[in-house]
């Protein structure tokens, strides 16, 4: 019976550990990179068509999905050189993972605005809104509206 109660309390404690390591890793900030955000850009940009697409500064940033790139630790943002084209490329490192609810939000909000404004005459633009790629890969955000989109999300996460 003695041996039995040690068993028992043995087999507490190993439980214990157990579920204590389940709960660390529930409450980590899960896949933190440590890659270069400049490296990341370039992988990124190294595997699309870039011809057409132009580096927009902070101020389009704020102006095409209202977020400030000074609270992040990098935004990189690639917008079509036409008015008719929705060919957009944005990277943004967080400095917390808390802040990627903002971000996907504004993403979303952004991608509505971009499907609404092309909605009844711009089909082939539309079809590229759809395909869009959004991947949040822990304090990493890349979202790319690009025939070259999956190949762009690929590169983006080997270079993390």
């Amino acid at each position: 019976m003695d041996s039995f109660m040690k068993y028992i309390g043995v087999i507490k404690y190993i439980l214990l550990v157990f579920l204590l390591v389940f709960v660390i890793g529930l409450l980590s900030d899960g896949n933190i990179s440590k890659a270069k955000f400049e490296d990341v850009t370039k992988a990124v940009t190294k595997a699309l068509d870039m011809k057409e697409l132009s580096e927009a500064d902070h101020r389009m940033v704020k102006r095409f999905y209202g977020l400030n790139a000074n609270d992040y630790e990098g935004v990189s943002l690639y917008v079509s050189d036409s008015n008719m084209a929705v060919e957009e490329v944005l990277i943004v490192k967080l400095k917390d993972t808390a802040q990627s609810e903002q971000v996907e939000s504004a993403i979303k909000d952004r991608l509505d605005s971009q499907l609404e404004s092309f909605e009844g005459y711009g089909a082939e633009q539309c079809k590229l809104l759809n395909d869009h790629v959004l991947d949040v890969e822990g304090n990493y955000i890349l979202y790319v509206v690009n025939k070259k989109a999956k190949g762009a999300d690929k590169a983006f996460q080997k270079s993390l």
